[in-house]
């Protein structure tokens, strides 16, 4: 990583009518129950950068940096997403707060119980798929990329920070221990991991949308969400094998002309923020 990362703060104005997209409710519904999550992962991410920094060999004061400018990033988004979800829960869409409490909880056992090299191993293994998950919203999603609505907005944000941090995760693990057998296990155990978390959310969320929707409808809604789920999947499993060649670098993975676009235009709203 060149350590040329972008600490932005646009603001974005979020309403009720933001929440639920009339022309594709589930795929709306996905997002803002993935929303939730951020909240979590986000600071405990920077708690484990923060701990690995100490460990970065004296010679790599550029990667040194890059955890300084990831951490300031990461903050950025875990709050606008606190923003986001305030307008999620006026909708009546509400995460049970024992169920953030639990995850808290799990990921402060994480950051207690294991070692510096596992826990930068899960974070690279986290920021390997936000990073597939930038490249298929910018190359193959251009309706998700509604510019003016608030919710919208913040996910195309933060996944094009999560697309130029992309490699910050990966190059700390490598610098720490770089054992590819220790990455892949990195790999699968936080994808597993993470879904866990995921997957409840998006299922409480979908319910509470369903309710009282009769048959035919709730029908039509599981459609409607399987597709979606397709969509990504059908772009995202081929790509995600190289992943797993012992010299994968997400550093070379290049950017989207849209994505290239909404860096360049989120400098901008940031610039007339400050």
């Amino acid at each position: 990583m060149s350590s040329d990362l972008k600490v932005r703060w646009p603001k974005f104005k979020f309403s009720r009518d933001d929440v639920i997209w009339p022309d594709m409710p589930e795929a709306s519904i996905i997002w803002n129950a993935g929303s939730t999550f951020p909240v979590v992962i986000e600071p405990w991410l920077n708690r484990v950068m923060v701990k690995c920094r100490k460990h970065i060999s004296e010679d790599r004061p550029d990667l040194k940096k890059d955890i300084d400018d990831f951490v300031q990033q990461e903050s950025n988004h875990y709050r606008m997403h606190e923003e986001y979800n305030a307008a999620v829960r006026d909708a009546g869409f509400v995460v049970p707060e024992e169920w953030q409490d639990e995850s808290h909880a799990d990921y402060r056992n994480l950051l207690k119980n294991k070692s510096v090299e596992w826990l930068s191993a899960y974070c690279a293994g986290f920021e390997n798929f936000t990073l597939f998950q930038a490249r298929w919203l910018f190359e193959t999603a251009p309706d998700f990329c509604r510019e003016g609505n608030g919710i919208s907005e913040v996910m195309m944000w933060h996944l094009a920070e999560e697309y130029e941090h992309r490699s910050v995760c990966h190059d700390v693990y490598a610098n720490i221990s770089g054992n590819y057998f220790l990455r892949m296990y990195g790999l699968i155990y936080s994808f597993f991991h993470l879904n866990g978390h995921l997957q409840r959310r998006i299922k409480f969320f979908l319910d509470q949308y369903r309710e009282g929707m009769t048959p035919e409808q709730r029908k039509a809604s599981i459609k409607a969400e399987k597709a979606f789920n397709r969509r990504y999947l059908k772009w995202a499993l081929p790509r995600m094998f190289q992943i797993a060649i012992p010299f994968y670098d997400p550093g070379k993975a290049k950017a989207h002309p849209r994505l290239q676009h909404a860096l360049k235009r989120y400098d901008e709203l940031s610039a007339a923020t400050a």
